[in-house]
């Protein structure tokens, strides 16, 4: 059967004929396995576009692994760099903090003695 055409005809002479029910359900099943086998066909010329059918070549693979490794370290010392930035604020308001805390009790121990003369 080359095309849709044949079927019906093939169909009407089938059932003239006046088939067993066996006969029947053999041309039923197998009709359905041959739509079923035209609707795969279908469906896979169609999403083959999508898919990605190469094997991987094992130096893509390590390519891929090396590219990878490098973007994590990048990210851990963009963290860690960032850490530090962060350290380094917060020692320098400590300190500030310290310096003001000290030059406060200077002027102010001065202060006392200039009035205790």
């Amino acid at each position: 059967m080359d095309s849709m055409q044949d079927l019906i005809p093939f169909a009407k002479e089938v059932l003239s004929q006046k088939p067993s029910r066996g006969l029947l359900k053999v041309y039923l099943v197998g009709s359905v396995f041959a739509v079923l086998g035209t609707l795969i066909s279908l469906v896979e010329a169609v999403c083959h576009p999508f898919s990605c059918g190469e094997p991987m070549d094992s130096e893509m693979v390590f390519m891929l692994a090396k590219e990878q490794r490098t973007v994590e370290v990048e990210q851990r010392s963009d963290v860690a760099d960032e850490e530090e930035k962060l350290s380094h604020e917060k020692d320098a308001v400590t300190q500030r903090t310290i310096i003001y805390k000290t030059h406060k009790l200077n002027q102010r121990s001065i202060a006392n003695r200039l009035h205790a003369s």
